[in-house]
């Protein structure tokens, strides 16, 4: 019969080697550590594109996988050095970020989801763009004549390319406040609202119909409203357009910010 410190013998070298095998302990729950989770630039004045670069390390015993990436608007790409991308146990990466702030100003916010292996991690890039014509007095003649086409660049160009998506696909076949958080409330309320698109709600704009169709229908020219209206160049059609109008001079002017009310102490 064998003894009973030779079974607990066995048992603890089972247990020892076993410890060997699968590691000192059970891997961290966020394998990669980034040396920051947010990054901010402060770019120069006429520039067109900011980019910011990400180093991890994978501090668990095992390889992580980079799947993808996701931004939260297409001004701005998360690239990857390959697809899959492969970080050994102990290894570093790098991402990289770019943003084009070509007719932007103010502080541009936006958010970057690392999909990998074990889940998702949340990246945020914020560049600080100088207002064109603030600045305008400082430069010379040809920096002037730079920023003041880069302002006045084409303000329809957040319905097409790459904009598409976050911009047009939202809006279809929608009517009044769904359509309002769709085509509106994506930039004027949103969490990482840019220092350059206002408030709707402060100050209180008119609640008369023609005041918002003609903002909505037309937008403003050499600013980066743009006209909405398909007769114009936007997405929306006349019913919606309406709609939208009708819900701007209704509802809308009891409404509060989404995001301002989540973040208010309960």
């Amino acid at each position: 019969m064998l003894s009973v410190r030779y079974v607990l013998g066995v048992c603890g070298l089972g247990a020892w080697l076993a410890g060997r095998l699968l590691g000192a302990g059970p891997a961290p729950a966020q394998p990669l550590v980034w040396d920051a989770m947010a990054k901010e630039v402060k770019t120069e004045a006429g520039s067109s594109n900011v980019l910011f670069t990400f180093y991890c390390t994978n501090i668990s015993p095992a390889e992580v996988l980079i799947n993808h990436t996701q931004t939260s608007c297409g001004c701005t790409v998360a690239s990857l050095p390959s697809y899959p991308y492969r970080i050994a146990p102990g290894g570093q990466g790098k991402i990289e970020v770019v943003m084009d702030i070509r007719g932007k100003f103010g502080n541009v916010t936006k958010t970057v989801t690392v999909n990998a292996s074990f889940g998702a991690q949340y990246l945020t890039v914020t560049a600080k763009v100088p207002d064109p014509i603030a600045n305008s007095l400082k430069m010379n003649e040809h920096e002037r004549l730079n920023n003041q086409n880069i302002a006045r660049a084409d303000r329809q160009a957040v319905f097409k390319g790459t904009c598409i998506p976050c911009h047009v696909t939202p809006t279809v076949g929608k009517m009044g406040q769904p359509l309002f958080d769709a085509a509106c409330g994506v930039c004027h309320d949103a969490e990482h609202r840019a220092t350059m698109v206002p408030d709707l709600r402060q100050p209180k704009r008119p609640a008369t119909r023609d005041y918002w169709l003609n903002w909505v229908m037309f937008g403003k020219p050499n600013t980066l409203m743009p006209a909405f209206a398909k007769s114009q160049g936007g997405p929306l059609t006349d019913a919606q357009v309406f709609s939208l109008v009708e819900y701007l001079v209704g509802p809308f002017q009891q409404s509060t910010n989404p995001v301002r009310a989540a973040q208010a102490p309960h």
